[in-house]
């Protein structure tokens, strides 16, 4: 997992893997365009974004999610957002099995889970072995974006 903040991006960048550097760039083009809720291509199921606008939920009314074909950036635009996170380890109970078509599994949440407050230009990046449990708050209205990058391409 990483967390960090755009306005450090610049400095902070030539210290993280070219694809998320790439994917990172391509997020910024699409912000400077105000966009609306919805999917927006990017290279086509490789790298793709999401724009959400939801209500945050609390805490407890919230599971925790796990990818294993796509690293998910999630970048807070407007609102306060929660993330919680914890490492993948062999007794995560899990709630919902994988789904590989979803491409995600659900898990409950964990005594050792960090919550992450977001604020805006605050973003998370989180791998397939972070579960991570996102869209938490104070019933906040949020917008975010999500970047989800396919692992295939850190295999090259």
């Amino acid at each position: 997992m990483i967390i960090g903040s755009m306005s450090l991006w610049e400095s902070q960048s030539t210290f993280e893997h070219k694809i998320i550097v790439s994917a990172i760039k391509e997020l910024n083009t699409i912000l400077k365009q105000n966009p609306a809720a919805g999917r927006i291509e990017i290279n086509g199921d490789q790298i793709y974004a999401t724009i959400m606008e939801f209500e945050t939920k609390p805490i407890q009314d919230q599971l925790a999610e796990k990818h294993e074909l796509y690293i998910d950036v999630h970048y807070l635009i407007e609102g306060e957002e929660t993330i919680g996170w914890f490492a993948l380890r062999d007794d995560a109970a899990t709630a919902k099995p994988y789904d590989s078509e979803q491409d995600y599994a659900l898990y409950e949440p964990s005594a050792d889970e960090l919550l992450l407050q977001l604020k805006p230009g605050m973003y998370a990046v989180f791998f397939p072995n972070d579960i991570h449990r996102p869209g938490m708050g104070q019933q906040t209205k949020t917008k975010k974006a999500v970047v989800k990058i396919h692992v295939d391409l850190f295999k090259s």
